[in-house]
């Protein structure tokens, strides 16, 4: 699928869904902005901010998962609710060990240059969807199929970020306001190009 066609089915999936949609981003943002604030009160203490650091992990990592699940279901023309936000928590286990994995990587990739940081995380992109779809999957091999699914699509992937960097412009400009739109857009347009790579993937 094209850009275009990945944006326009987005928008499609989106109508009648955008207010559930933006409560997901919304219950996402306070609960991290709760955190935020907490670990600036926290800056007097040594040992609060680190702990707090790692318990905002702890947290905000199955929200992440929960909100794949949310637009998976949606691109799926299934039912998303506000609570699935939640459904995270579920395997958090595992989805922790995505993310503590992933990070690492990452990480590694951003110390040697920021090229194969950026590489790094186009590559591990599609981790939180697929350990969505298949709750059961291993660790490691959830990271494997990631990187399999992204052989010849990381360009497409990060030409698709950069389509909407004036989104993000706006979204800075109106202090977080235009987000309402542009996350649940940016992460329905995603969530598509996900499904695609992986018809692909299981075609081949």
């Amino acid at each position: 699928m094209t850009r275009k066609e990945l944006k326009t089915r987005a928008k499609q999936q989106l109508k009648g869904n955008w207010w559930t949609a933006i409560g997901v981003i919304l219950i996402i943002a306070v609960i991290t902005g709760c955190l935020s604030f907490l670990s600036v009160r926290c800056d007097e203490s040594i040992w609060a901010p680190t702990l707090l650091c790692i318990v905002a992990f702890l947290i905000t990592a199955p929200l992440g998962l929960g909100q794949s699940i949310f637009f998976l279901k949606l691109a799926k023309n299934k039912d998303g609710k506000c609570s699935d936000v939640f459904l995270g928590y579920k395997n958090f286990l595992k989805v922790i060990g995505v993310s503590i994995l992933v990070e690492i990587i990452i990480c590694i990739g951003f110390i040697l240059l920021i090229i194969p940081g950026i590489i790094l995380s186009i590559m591990y992109s599609q981790a939180y969807y697929i350990l969505a779809e298949n709750p059961n999957i291993g660790i490691v091999k959830c990271l494997k199929e990631s990187r399999l699914m992204m052989r010849g699509q990381k360009w497409n992937y990060f030409v698709l970020m950069l389509s909407f960097i004036l989104w993000g412009i706006l979204t800075t400009i109106t202090c977080g306001i235009a987000g309402l739109y542009v996350i649940p857009y940016y992460e329905a347009t995603f969530t598509n190009l996900y499904l695609d790579i992986n018809n692909k993937t299981e075609v081949a």
